[in-house]
């Protein structure tokens, strides 16, 4: 299956099992609203289905600041999926749990996420706190993860895929035509889902790079020059620059952070990655991938589950 038959595929399945879900309005909360690339291109997505949805958004906020206040009868919690449902990234975990207690009886849908624990007591912890919130629906996108939470957690689970498979496709397209001007992406995380040792690839000579936002400050930098001034203007107010943040996230960092991937990816005509997204946005690309797994297996989970008959996308033991 080529690239674009994929993505058609994969979005067509959120779309059918995940809108269906928000019926009515709704918040969007846990925004990356820092430099990881993968975890904006899963908002991007978002934001795209979310408009398939007959509802209102009537509230966002990051993942570090999260309003810890009772809602509004009726309104859905959507809580921004990823890679940091267990305790690898516990932070961030730990910030979902604390906001969503004051809304124990609302519908909440943790969106399309990974599942993985490396301590059972945590674990089993968390599975008994989530077990009080009768209407907590856990999408997991991949088949691991989704028998990993079936088993451990009492909450409904449905399998679904990543979010980022609902990016605008004409976006898509006009960067996968582009000829890409350099041949090898080694593209290297460098943080704890990083499996140790050395990784050799089958090539003379390449580059290495993890998302470039993480290596170079001045593509954030317009952004938080932006975003400081209007927090100085808007200072007699904390309503008013919290909405202003919100809201310059939103038009602008994630439009920084989603074209520097498009162009990062898209310059290399063959991609070697240990992150899952730059997997999944160079096989929608239509560029040769060949993935390398993380410490607990997220890439090649996925690929089980949902890419291992897309023409693009290979595991590099598989060359």
């Amino acid at each position: 299956m080529n690239f674009i038959e994929k993505k058609r595929e994969l979005e067509a399945i959120l779309h059918r099992d995940v809108v269906p879900l928000i019926d009515n309005d709704y918040v969007l909360y846990g925004l990356p609203y820092y430099n990881n690339v993968g975890d904006t291109l899963i908002w991007e997505g978002e934001r795209e289905l979310l408009k398939k949805v007959p509802h209102k958004c009537v509230g966002v906020c990051g993942w570090d600041k999260y309003p810890e206040k009772k809602l509004p009868d009726n309104v859905i919690i959507l809580i921004t999926g990823g890679g940091f449902f267990g305790d690898v990234w516990r932070e961030a975990w730990a910030n979902v749990l604390q906001a969503i207690k004051p809304n124990r009886e609302h519908k909440i849908i943790i969106m399309p996420c990974s599942v993985f624990y490396e301590n059972p007591e945590i674990r089993d912890r968390d599975s008994a706190y989530l077990a009080e919130f009768p209407n907590l629906t856990i999408l997991a996108r991949d088949k691991v993860s989704y028998e990993y939470a079936k088993e451990y957690f009492k909450n409904e689970v449905k399998l679904v895929p990543d979010m980022a498979f609902c990016m605008p496709e004409k976006e898509i397209l006009k960067y996968a035509r582009q000829k890409a001007p350099k041949d090898v992406l080694l593209f290297m995380r460098a943080d704890k889902e990083l499996v140790s040792g050395n990784i050799h690839i089958p090539e003379p000579a390449y580059d290495t790079h993890d998302w470039l936002p993480m290596q170079d400050e001045a593509i954030e930098r317009p952004f938080y020059r932006l975003r400081n001034r209007g927090r100085q203007v808007l200072s007699f107010s904390k309503s008013l620059q919290a909405r202003y943040t919100e809201w310059l996230y939103g038009a602008m960092y994630r439009r920084i952070m989603t074209t520097s991937g498009l162009k990062q990816l898209s310059a290399y005509k063959k991609i070697y990655t240990t992150r899952l997204h730059a997997m999944i946005l160079g096989g929608m690309l239509g560029r040769e991938v060949y993935f390398i797994d993380n410490t607990y297996r997220k890439l090649s989970s996925y690929y089980d589950t949902w890419l291992n008959d897309c023409d693009t996308i290979h595991p590099l033991e598989s060359k």
